[in-house]
């Protein structure tokens, strides 16, 4: 039997021997530590920093390299985990200057909590992550100036490469599905919005493995994951909206001979209502609520044409309800030697494009024009006269265009030009043009309609001021050798008189 003096001996080299494994724990703990930079190298580990109860949560700690990856055969120190290569996508994804939204919305989630279900460090730091990522989503996109730029990178990007990629429609789903608002097919949903899915992932977290204590209590408290799934009625309406636009274009490569169909949000459409639809629209493309929305413009984008969302026709309902994407106005290119440009212009032997001669332009062709003059609108409407037959509608955005410019310029110039333009006058809006014509060429006018005098003194208020706004506090306005005057009130009707010139 050992005497005194043996056991403390044994006391003391055991105290020595467990000095020394914390000591190589200790050691290597501080060898796997690295900075959060190198995530994602093929050795990297785990282990916690700090306890899981003080707190504080826990950071990623990283093995060095060399150690070996999972489901390798090579050593690796005892107690170092390897990070599953889903958690290491997930936290690797950067919330602040490299925020990529759409490599975030193609990972597979809630992936990492299952992957990491065993590592209570991981599945902190997964939990802060999502709701940090959460947080970044809901500024990127509940902004409707922010969502609206979005969406024109994303149609631009559209425009230029789905004609030309076989596999967008099979690609592009899995990229956009869910980054506005959930996106639905009929029979049901598709994939929720990215903000739910990232919830998910962050309950789960905080619910898996031994998360206790003041860890889980200090997750439970924060309230910005539950701000970022909050949204208004507004920002849920201009989530649905840019969603449709994203699933349509993702569900469809260009044709660069005819508009594109927006069945999702023509579906949308039909639930919602189309103001509430155009409104979210014209906050997005900060344009008015009317429409047409120009999605792309040459001004900014001198690579694409103009491209612009139609809104359906007044009073559709049902099937006919739809809207479409297509080309607003081509942009202006050199045409080949000797034919028609698609911008209305035509190229001489050496390639220079020239304007159209008047017996060139027809009904549809003149307001693509890049230059009208007064007379060529005078030789279509003497043509159309002698052959019995209306003018075609402009298109919605004429005023806009030469062709509409020189137009007035002939009817308030030509007392003959006005008479027979009123004999062929197109039919329904816009309704501004023909009230002028009539105005000057009787000398008098009391509008129909209770808002005729708005389209007529928008194109008065142009012609004087430049400015289809202003209004006279008078209610005169002076057009070069004209005179108008405004008499009446709302509630009597408004009645108008021009002076000064020969009709």
């Amino acid at each position: 039997m050992a005497d005194s003096s043996d056991a403390d001996d044994i006391l003391r080299e055991r105290e020595r021997r467990r000095a020394l494994e914390r000591d190589r724990i200790e050691e290597a703990r501080r060898a796997r530590r690295a900075d959060l930079t190198r995530l994602g190298h093929p050795g990297a580990a785990i282990g916690p920093e700090t306890d899981p109860d003080d707190g504080e949560v826990p950071r990623v700690v990283i093995a060095p390299a060399g150690v070996a990856p999972a489901g390798s055969t090579a050593s690796r120190p005892i107690g170092a985990g390897v990070l599953p290569p889903s958690v290491i996508e997930f936290l690797r994804t950067d919330p602040t200057e490299r925020f990529d939204i759409q490599a975030l919305n193609a990972l597979h989630l809630p992936g990492p909590v299952d992957a990491a279900a065993c590592e209570p460090a991981i599945l902190a730091a997964i939990a802060r992550r999502a709701e940090q990522l959460m947080v970044r989503v809901k500024q990127e996109l509940d902004d409707a100036l922010s969502a609206g730029a979005f969406l024109r990178d994303q149609t631009r990007r559209w425009y230029r490469e789905s004609g030309l990629d076989s596999a967008w429609t099979s690609r592009m789903p899995e990229r956009w599905g869910g980054l506005f608002a959930d996106s639905r097919v009929s029979g049901g949903r598709l994939q929720p919005w990215i903000n739910r899915r990232l919830a998910a992932v962050r309950q789960e977290a905080i619910r898996s493995g031994s998360i206790t204590g003041r860890l889980r209590r200090t997750l439970g408290r924060d309230r910005l994951a539950d701000a970022a799934l909050g949204r208004t009625a507004h920002q849920q309406i201009l989530g649905e909206v840019a969603q449709s636009i994203l699933d349509d274009l993702a569900a469809h490569s260009r044709d660069p001979d005819a508009p594109l169909p927006l069945v999702r949000l023509s579906e949308l459409a039909v639930r919602r209502e189309i103001p509430t639809i155009n409104d979210a629209l014209g906050a997005l493309f900060s344009a008015p609520e009317s429409g047409p929305f120009v999605v792309l413009h040459p001004n900014r984008y001198p690579d694409c044409d103009e491209l612009v969302l139609r809104p359906p026709t007044a009073g559709a309902s049902g099937a006919a309800l739809a809207y479409s994407l297509g080309i607003g106005r081509p942009a202006r290119r050199t045409a080949v030697r000797g034919g028609p440009d698609v911008g209305g212009s035509v190229s001489v032997g050496d390639g220079t494009p020239t304007d159209p001669t008047a017996d060139e332009l027809d009904g549809v062709s003149i307001w693509q024009a890049e230059w009208v003059e007064p007379a060529a609108w005078h030789h279509l409407i003497e043509q159309r006269r002698r052959e019995r037959k209306r003018l075609e509608s402009p298109p919605k955005d004429c005023r806009s265009r030469p062709a509409y410019s020189a137009l007035r310029d002939l009817l308030v110039d030509d007392g003959e030009a006005r008479r027979a333009f009123l004999s062929v006058k197109w039919r329904g809006r816009p309704a501004g043009l023909p009230l002028l014509a009539s105005l000057l060429q009787k000398g008098a006018l009391a509008p129909e309609a209770a808002t005729d005098h708005e389209y007529l003194e928008a194109e008065l208020g142009e012609l004087a001021q430049g400015d289809p706004q202003w209004h006279p506090e008078d209610g005169r306005w002076s057009i070069r050798r004209w005179t108008v005057l405004r008499e009446g009130s709302h509630r009597d009707g408004f009645r108008f008189r021009a002076e000064g010139a020969a009709s």
